[in-house]
């Protein structure tokens, strides 16, 4: 395993984590359940903390495809500025969210304040996070990408495959 394979691995776990805590958090204030919410503190803690190999990792990704046949280098360059601004909003929701798991155990009362911030910044940090990896995924994945790819460059990533619909 390489570092860009740790790149691609650890991405899912940053993203994947930092929606589906936030939609836990957001039904632990519906629901006004602390345990609920202090798992979803977890989750933030957790996304942070994977996005730090992420983004280190990040150039040595980049210099693995950025001379690959069909690889947009503009579209390097906006995933990895908006994998600048994701990794700052990410980090603060996990600094804020051990703040405030460490706040729910020493029992500080402005604890329950300040949920409803965290939210929005949950869903801000989620949704930014979100947009870097489907940045990402437009580097090497054409079927996403919404550009035209040619017979051969479509064959080449089915592996041997023609690609493509039927004008039927």
């Amino acid at each position: 395993m390489n570092t860009t394979h740790v790149h691609l691995l650890l991405n899912h776990v940053s993203i994947l984590g930092a929606l589906f805590s936030a939609v836990v958090f957001a039904w632990g204030i519906f629901r006004n359940d602390k345990s609920i919410r202090l798992v979803a503190l977890v989750g933030f803690i957790v996304s942070a903390l994977a996005a730090i190999p992420v983004f280190t990792t990040g150039e040595d990704a980049e210099e693995a495809v950025e001379n690959l046949a069909g690889v947009s280098k503009s579209l390097i360059e906006s995933h990895e500025d908006t994998a600048n601004v994701a990794l700052w909003l990410i980090e603060a929701l996990g600094l804020f969210s051990l703040i405030i798991l460490i706040g729910e155990r020493l029992q500080w009362k402005f604890v329950s304040k300040i949920t409803l911030p965290l939210l929005l910044l949950a869903v801000v940090a989620a949704g930014s996070i979100s947009y870097t990896g489907y940045l990402g995924g437009k580097i090497r994945h054409t079927e996403i990408s919404g550009a035209n790819t040619s017979a051969g460059a479509v064959q080449g990533a089915n592996g041997g495959e023609q690609g493509g619909q039927d004008d039927d």
